[in-house]
């Protein structure tokens, strides 16, 4: 072998079990976290659904849309759910008005004037023309559950 080709093959040797280890941290870090949970001036960009008083009474309601989507295109978009009362809530559960709308959300307590960061799906398959999806955000404490509509025009 070339001096060259032993040299690089040291060199690597002692730098793998670092890049593993690095690698190994950063994967784990980065899946075992909480869900990013921010005060409301942190908030640097996104859309933010905020959750207050009259409408955990009296319900309320918020249009998300897609835009244009070809079939069979999954889309992905990230939302922040605000607390605008005064107590904690978190966020129980969701109703949907059909399998291809889905939410993934932490249900740890979200404190006042915070918000959650939670990630909305959308899944075009076998969809096509005007899609109006609904689903119904469920707090603790609420009277009537948020509606979030869901809309994308399909190709």
């Amino acid at each position: 072998m070339t001096p060259l080709r032993n040299r690089f093959r040291r060199i690597a040797a002692t730098l793998l079990p670092f890049v593993l280890v690095y690698a190994s941290v950063a994967c784990t870090s980065r899946t075992a976290q909480s869900p990013i949970r921010k005060s409301l001036t942190e908030i640097e960009k996104g859309r933010i659904i905020r959750l207050t008083d009259r409408t955990m009474e009296t319900g309320g309601s918020d249009t998300v849309r897609f835009g244009h989507l070809r079939s069979g295109e999954i889309a992905v978009l990230q939302l922040w759910i605000a607390n605008g009362t005064a107590r904690p809530l978190v966020l129980v559960d969701y109703r949907r008005s059909c399998g291809c709308t889905t939410l993934e959300f932490d249900n740890q307590p979200i404190r006042p004037n915070e918000a959650q960061s939670v990630t909305l799906t959308f899944d075009s398959r076998g969809e096509r023309g005007w899609q109006l999806k609904t689903l119904d955000l469920l707090p603790t404490g609420a009277e009537r559950p948020f509606r979030l509509f869901v809309e994308a025009d399909v190709d």
